[in-house]
């Protein structure tokens, strides 16, 4: 490759990141956690309004938490988040119904239990917990906002009290309210279509900062040239591997041609979760290609 072809390939690499960094939402989970990496001020404003608590206080946030199981499977929360008073919160974005399953919510529950009880301490030390799942489509259809799930003792109609809470928050929720405005915010591209202002202010430094965005497309444009060459990342090369066996099953039925167009561009831009998306979700495939104008 000479050096003239070297560069107009790098160019269209930093264009394309910047396409990206365009189109990217807090529904994003990429995104979302780059933007709340370290942001107790952005955090705390989406648990407020969760939570329904003004002066609930956050006092640590951590991305891309892993909790490791010794004898299965461990689960990497997207943002793992405690309070002033010691609870914690477990907070998942999903493009995908079927990742924020009930059975996910049950099993990232019992983890976070597991790795908040320390050595010594007593059941009765155990905090309160929530794992919040914010779902780009409403996933229960029944048109709220969220959807609270905790254990009833069923024969006496009464709370279990177990402090074990799980809610699923409806990303598609237009309303006025303020968790319509948190989820207009989660699903804005553009900072000016935006009204929080915490959340407004992080999504401002990354898409329109220079050194932000400069540090974005670098990172994109080095998973494009990953995805091209030895596809390290583990996440990645099982996308591709899903991706041709996926391909080649649609194209008896869908079209394998638009379907491989459509893995090959997530991939190359690092969207390892979209190619998930891709393969298991046909409303979320269909939403992809109009993103691409692949018709």
């Amino acid at each position: 490759m000479n050096e003239q072809t070297l560069s107009d390939l790098q160019k269209r690499r930093h264009t394309r990141a910047l396409q990206i960094i365009k189109r990217w939402r807090l529904m994003d989970d990429d995104f979302m956690k780059r933007c709340l990496k370290n942001n107790i001020p952005a955090v705390e404003c989406i648990l407020r309004i969760i939570m329904e608590q003004p002066d609930l206080h956050v006092l640590s946030v951590t991305i891309e938490d892993t909790i490791p199981s010794l004898l299965g499977h461990g689960i990497r929360m997207d943002v793992h988040a405690v309070d002033s008073a010691g609870t914690e919160y477990d907070i998942e974005v999903q493009r995908s119904d079927k990742g924020a399953g009930a059975r996910r919510a049950r099993f990232n529950s019992s983890l976070l239990d597991l790795n908040s009880l320390k050595k010594g301490n007593t059941y009765d030390q155990l905090p309160e917990s929530y794992v919040i799942f914010i779902t780009e489509n409403d996933i229960f259809k029944a048109g709220l906002a969220r959807y609270h799930i905790n254990r009833i003792i069923e024969e006496l109609s009464r709370p279990f009290n177990d402090g074990e809470h799980i809610i699923y928050v409806n990303g598609d929720y237009r309303g006025s309210d303020d968790i319509g405005k948190l989820m207009n915010d989660f699903r804005s591209s553009k900072v000016d279509d935006m009204i929080l202002e915490p959340l407004k202010e992080t999504v401002n430094r990354y898409k329109n900062n220079p050194r932000e965005v400069a540090a974005m497309c670098a990172d994109l444009e080095k998973w494009s040239m990953d995805e091209r060459s030895e596809g390290r990342a583990e996440g990645r090369a099982e996308g591709r591997a899903e991706g041709r066996a996926e391909g080649r099953a649609e194209g008896r039925t869908e079209g394998a041609e638009l379907l491989a167009r459509l893995l090959k561009l997530l991939q190359a831009e690092g969207r390892a979760d979209d190619v998930k998306l891709a393969l298991e979700d046909k409303e979320a495939r269909e939403k992809l290609y109009k993103e691409y104008h692949l018709d």
